[in-house]
């Protein structure tokens, strides 16, 4: 066995032997473990040579897991705290999300090797220098240790701050659910504005609390602050004084930010105003008497949401975001086109379409029967604002031939406009209008055949607006032979439709992501340009469906640039 191998190798060096767990005082976490290794070794301090207790645990499948290594609960008691050492006691050597190869029959050797690293990350107790920068490095682990207190807050807030201005600090206390999350700090106003936005749409409510900054710079474990050692920290103390016998506990946070640009904070404990023995007191004078000095605050960690920390800490890089795009129409192909659009840095959206969404839309809608009888433009939004709460849209319920008769430079203030809407006559429509008012931004039409046997796009520059219009009138680039009716009904006056499935759909909208690529972020494409996906078409012929004759069964799933 691979355990008897591990032992044999350590025992040429260090005393080592199989421990039950059962066995073992101290060191909770390791109860999850049947057994482990015990390791007896020396450690070298300026103190002196120590003899401490490392345990070993292997966890199965042992090809995936590579052991973990553990201080005795009560050696570290002598020696805490050190930098990467966890509040389970494990040793933190390998950070687990590499994505590292090991042979299953080196794991002694590794083993081996672990044991080495953890004595020497124990070691580094000694190099003061080497743990305030760690300490000041990790300084999230160590604050959301729980230091035998009984009630610990971990990450229950988020921010929104201008590090380098740290001032003009407001915050809110949520009185809804959002998920763990209790308390917003910020001060940058304009994002707040935003998020205000997508907070009234989730019906998440919450009110003003006020906010005092402190100046705390302890990076040291154990970070633990009673309630009467927290007021000599406080910023501005005649201000906190001030305030603070006018307030609930629950109307006010203290918070501080620290070198690496993260935000902590605490709450108090329940404020006694009356407590036996002793007479009836402020919240100031209970903070500054001794029995304050029995409670210690709960410690807070705050959760920088800004789209540019969010940028950086996905793409690598902060993204610019000044782009903007119009779409007209929301059925089936601009609905799932969304799931595209939310993946580029788009900062404003202008959605337009008068319909809501109905049960027989949902099986190839983006959105499905929670969103039943909703606007499709709402429902969009709330979509787009999941992802990006810091997004700019304006919705338009109303057919847009009304939304250019309110305002027929509307669609100018966006930089790129999508018309989705597979009607010819709403499209020359359009086109119409954009040449009337001289436009100067791009155009983006798209459409899809029955049974999706092609995706059809066509991307237009401002100077071939008028081009493009007489290409509609007789557009030469379908797939499927003209003549054949496939429009369906189910019966009654306006229940028509075209038929095709998301699968397909999507397949389509996959196929030109590159597309919008080369378009919306590297900015490439200068020329119009014609872009036709065509579909399974051994399946349309397999439904006996004259197909064009430019196009053969080989041509199935290519995507073809026609000349525009």
């Amino acid at each position: 066995m691979i355990i008897d191998n591990i032992i044999e190798l350590i025992q040429k060096t260090e005393n080592a032997q199989v421990l039950l767990t059962k066995n073992i005082e101290g060191n909770k976490s390791l109860k999850k473990y049947n057994e482990v290794i015990s390791v007896e070794t020396e450690l070298s301090l300026n103190e002196g040579l120590r003899t401490i207790q490392l345990y070993i645990a292997l966890k199965e499948p042992s090809s995936v897991y590579l052991p973990k290594i553990f201080i005795d609960e009560r050696c570290y008691e002598d020696i805490k705290f050190i930098p990467h050492v966890n509040d389970d006691f494990s040793i933190c050597i390998v950070d687990e999300s590499e994505n590292y190869f090991f042979r299953e029959k080196d794991l002694p050797t590794i083993t081996l090797d672990l044991i080495s690293k953890a004595k020497a990350i124990l070691r580094d107790k000694d190099d003061a220098a080497y743990c305030q920068e760690e300490f000041e490095r990790e300084f999230s682990a160590y604050w959301n240790i729980n230091y035998d207190e009984k009630k610990v807050l971990q990450e229950i807030g988020l921010c929104l701050i201008d590090f380098i201005n740290f001032d003009n600090i407001k915050a809110v206390k949520f009185l809804s659910n959002f998920g763990q999350f209790q308390y917003l700090v910020y001060n940058l106003e304009e994002d707040f504005k935003q998020l205000e936005n997508y907070l009234k749409i989730r019906n998440i409510k919450f009110k003003e609390i006020e906010v005092f900054i402190s100046d705390y710079e302890n990076v040291h474990p154990p970070l633990r602050i009673n309630c009467n050692e927290s007021i000599k920290y406080i910023r501005n103390q005649e201000d906190f004084k001030r305030k603070v016998n006018k307030l609930s506990q629950s109307d006010f946070i203290v918070i501080f930010k620290t070198k690496y640009d993260e935000l902590y904070g605490w709450l108090y404990p329940l404020l006694d105003k009356n407590v036996k023995g002793y007479r009836s007191h402020t919240h100031w004078q209970y903070l500054q008497s001794s029995i304050s000095e029995k409670k210690v605050v709960e410690r807070l960690s705050f959760s920088n949401i800004s789209q540019r920390r969010l940028d950086i800490r996905t793409s690598g890089i902060e993204l610019d975001r000044n782009l903007s795009v119009a779409i007209i129409g929301l059925g089936s192909v601009g609905s799932n086109l969304l799931h595209f659009l939310t993946k580029y840095p788009i900062s404003k959206y202008y959605l337009i379409d008068p319909d809501i969404l109905k049960v027989e839309n949902v099986f190839r809608n983006n959105f499905g029967f929670n969103f039943i009888s909703r606007f499709k433009t709402k429902i969009s939004e709330q979509f787009i604002l999941s992802k990006n709460p810091f997004t700019e849209i304006l919705t338009y319920e109303k057919d847009i031939c009304v939304a250019l008769n309110d305002d027929k430079l509307i669609l100018e203030k966006y930089d790129v406009r999508f018309i989705i809407l597979g009607v010819t006559r709403v499209e020359k429509y359009l086109l119409q209008h954009l040449i009337s008012v001289n436009s100067e931004k791009p155009v983006i039409m798209m459409w899809v055949e029955p049974y999706l046997a092609s995706g059809q796009l066509i991307y237009i520059q401002p100077d071939d607006l008028e081009k493009a219009l007489e290409l509609i009138k007789n557009y030469p680039y379908h797939v499927l032979e003209e003549g054949q009716s496939f429009l369906l009904k189910e019966g009654s006056c306006q229940t028509s439709y075209l038929p095709y499935s998301e699968a397909n759909l999507t397949l389509f909208l996959s196929s030109i992501n590159s597309f919008l690529y080369q378009l919306l972020i590297k900015k490439e494409l200068k020329d119009s340009k014609v872009l036709t996906w065509i579909g399974d078409l051994e399946i349309i012929k397999r439904m006996n469906i004259n197909i064009s004759d430019n196009y053969n069964l080989s041509d199935s799933f290519k995507i073809i640039e026609n000349e525009f």
